[in-house]
């Protein structure tokens, strides 16, 4: 008998649109042709923040890290997370000029403004409506390279009838549809224009205006500048613009006109971000959010556009200021290239067959492999490590990499090959701890002996003390790569609770559950700069870095889940606090252990369990040495050290392809890209975590890699970063590098 249940209407100011069963807010009215504000859709940029006035709604991901404290006691939601759970009505700020629609048109012009950035002029088929400051979505339908790519680009300037649009262009490493924008002809080639999106414009005021824009953010600046030129607008403006070099600032004569002849006070702020050896700049040097508090005033309303670090950092400074947060508003230009390498053409549009599903399933023969030589005993498990890491540290060097990169119609099988990694690690740690308990815990060497016919009970009375040994490095070894590795990429999946909870409970057994907050909400958004935890400097030794990393990890993630519950109004130490029962939970699993056999098994577990964590702070030293980046930037590829070994990246569920995954980290794992030309790590994983705890081993060959990745990947303004760090390595090779150098823009640098 079919289900009479009723499906929710979702009331987006007024206009009630019915909902499809477990469709999310967000996914209704884009469906229902409303043109809701939105950016990333994985709850991770804020863009679509609406208020819930009735109904309930189930969230998706935990909103108290995103929203603020004012915005959740006011009952805002994220709409792209917030599935409704029966009839509910929503606000929101839209548009007030037409809906998005499509509209075709060519391509009449392409300016350079820059070295990475382009200047496209589109006339269209017909005029289209939309807000200075909006924008919209492109796409090339006649360009074969450009099959399926469509990116958002602000309009730069104001509307018009007779309907050419502009748009800046800002050239992305690998970017797809950036970089054709910027090195080819586009001239007369079709467009198709999805739009407008967005709810970034000129709100009528009297306040003053302080805008500041960083790199291509001048985009929307500029055209809302026009329109309110246009409109007879005589508030008191300060523009504020964030470049990296004199050659850098552009739309000069635009700005200088619109300052002579704007009705009212206009102050025009340019900043530099790497003119350290410039002395013909006079202007502000330095970092946008330096500049702020000499030229803001709390009267002020802000719009600020660039990108997310660089916003964030000038809205805690306004802020500070005295500015009002409703007086703020932002547009976060989220880079969004297409980050894939160039594929070999033997699996270019390749649907995945059965080969490329089984590949990950050697993650799990690794893991029951493990687990039989812990049983084993003796010799035999000491010759089983000995087994693994040769099958890692040989098969990388022998077996070249993998750059394979196939569609996966079952993505379902995808996401189960990663819940099976909580019980197959249960087992490797249950036997593990067995084997070095006095009696027969649950009678399981009697069990494993009748079923196998191998007396694993005398096994484990012949094992000799250095044999345990081994079973204590393959334990950590395991709870690092089957735990660890995994709940990397389910803790990733916020809003996926089932994912969630085995992966908290695979960090419960490396007493690392904190990973969880601080690697998503922490790690992601400061990596590469001095304030993540998880970067290690240049010079630093790792098992320094070991030690400094997890204590910084766990007061950061202390922090921030305070910040959560304080936002909601919870008890810090209460039942609602993840970090604390977080940690219970590992506590649970060394009284297990203790109960298994005493002290002596409690003892062993925990050891294994601080290996295991050990091991994902040396991964995180191998994946981040020595590198820098500008906080007011976005994260790239550049910003981690990638490898495609086929071993590491066939049984660690491509991590290996850290590059891609710290540039979009809502990508799963199995569409990360092996970004073949990002900086590349010694070799595979265990091999180069191997060369890692070999610190003078490690510092020499590093050096070179890390010198390198100054001169062919840095911008200049990182450059700069990269000397300040050198001068602080305390290493005399890096040292001697200290002194900033002007070279060549490696085609790779992007602001």
């Amino acid at each position: 008998m079919a289900s009479s249940k009723r499906l929710p209407t979702v009331q987006i100011n007024g206009r009630p649109i019915p909902a499809e069963p477990n469709e999310t807010v967000l996914a209704a009215a884009l469906r229902g042709g409303v043109a809701f504000p939105y950016s990333c859709r994985v709850g991770g940029c804020g863009s679509c923040k609406c208020k819930l006035t009735r109904g309930d709604v189930k969230e998706l991901t935990e909103t108290g890290y995103l929203l603020t404290k004012e915005e959740l006691e006011q009952g805002f939601i994220l709409a792209c997370q917030s599935v409704p759970r029966g009839d509910v009505q929503i606000d929101v700020e839209l548009p007030e000029q037409a809906e998005r629609r499509r509209v075709t048109g060519r391509v009449v012009g392409q300016r350079k403004l820059t070295h990475d950035i382009t200047h496209l002029e589109v006339r269209l088929d017909e005029a289209i409506a939309y807000r200075a400051g909006q924008f919209a979505e492109l796409s090339f339908p006649d360009e074969p390279r450009l099959a399926g790519v469509v990116r958002s680009y602000s309009f730069a300037s104001k509307p018009g009838s007779d309907g050419v649009v502009g748009f800046f262009v800002r050239k992305v490493p690998d970017g797809r549809m950036s970089t054709l924008v910027n090195d080819e002809d586009l001239t007369g080639q079709a467009v198709q224009l999805d739009g407008p999106v967005g709810d970034f414009w000129l709100r009528p005021s009297t306040a003053p205006l302080l805008l500041v824009a960083g790199g291509s953010g001048l985009a929307p600046i500029l055209a809302m500048l026009e329109q309110a030129h246009a409109e007879g607008v005589t508030r008191a403006v300060t523009l504020v613009f964030g470049a990296r070099t004199q050659a850098d600032l552009y739309a000069m004569s635009e700005i200088e006109a619109l300052a002579r002849s704007w009705q009212g006070d206009f102050r025009f702020v340019p900043v530099l971000s790497a003119a350290e050896g410039d002395a013909t700049w006079t202007g502000a040097r330095g970092m946008i959010p330096d500049v702020l508090p000499s030229v803001v005033t709390p009267a002020a309303e802000a719009y600020l556009c660039g990108p997310p670090a660089m916003i964030d950092a000038a809205a805690s400074v306004l802020e500070s200021a005295g500015v009002a947060r409703e007086r703020i508003r932002a547009d976060r230009f989220t880079t969004q290239a297409d980050l894939a390498a160039p594929a070999p053409a033997t699996s270019a549009g390749e649907t995945a067959g059965v080969l490329h599903y089984l590949k990950y399933f050697l993650f799990h023969v690794v893991g029951l492999f493990a687990a039989a030589a812990l049983l084993a005993g003796g010799l035999v498990t000491t010759l089983g490590l000995l087994t693994v890491l040769a099958v890692y540290i040989v098969g990388d060097a022998i077996s070249g990499d993998d750059t394979s990169t196939p569609t996966y119609r079952h993505p379902g099988v995808l996401t189960a090959q990663l819940w099976l990694a909580l019980p197959l690690l249960a087992l490797i740690v249950f036997s593990a701890v067995w084997s070095v308990s006095p009696g027969d815990p649950l009678g399981f060497g009697a069990l494993v002996g009748r079923l196998t016919g191998y007396d694993v009970l005398a096994a484990r009375s012949a094992t000799a003390w250095g044999h345990h040994v081994s079973a204590f490095v393959m334990t950590g070894l395991m709870i690092g790569m089957v735990g660890t590795i995994t709940a990397h990429e389910l803790t990733h999946r916020t809003w996926d609770k089932v994912s969630m909870f085995f992966g908290r409970w695979l960090l419960a057994f490396s007493f690392d559950t904190t990973f969880a907050i601080e690697h998503v909400y922490g790690h992601h958004r400061y990596v590469s700069t001095l304030e993540d935890p998880a970067t290690a400097p240049r010079g630093r030794n790792v098992y320094v870095h070991v030690l400094a990393s997890t204590v910084k990890g766990n007061v950061s993630a202390w922090k921030i889940e305070a910040e959560r519950l304080r936002k909601k109004r919870l008890a810090v130490l209460g039942v609602h606090n993840a970090f604390l029962r977080g940690h219970l939970m590992s506590v649970l699993l060394v009284g297990l252990a203790f109960a298994m056999g005493g002290w002596q098994a409690a003892g062993f577990f925990v050891a294994s369990a601080l290996w295991g964590k050990a091991l994902l702070e040396i991964v995180n030293y191998m994946e981040h040495y020595g590198m820098v980046r500008d906080p007011a930037t976005p994260v790239q590829p550049r910003h981690s050290w990638n490898t495609n070994k086929r071993v590491s990246s066939w049984t660690m569920f491509n991590l290996t392809r850290h590059s891609h995954h710290h540039a979009q980290g809502e990508v799963p794992y199995q569409e990360l890209r092996p970004y073949a030309d990002a900086p590349m790590m010694i070799n595979g994983y265990l091999t180069t975590l191997v060369i890692a705890m070999i610190p003078p081993l490690w510092h020499h060959l590093m050096t070179p890699k890390v010198l390198a990745w100054d001169r062919d990947y840095a911008t200049e303004g990182e450059r700069a970063l990269a000397a300040e760090a050198n001068a602080r390595s305390g290493m005399p090779r890096l040292a001697e590098r200290s002194a900033p150098t002007r070279t060549r823009t490696d085609r790779r640098a992007t602001a």
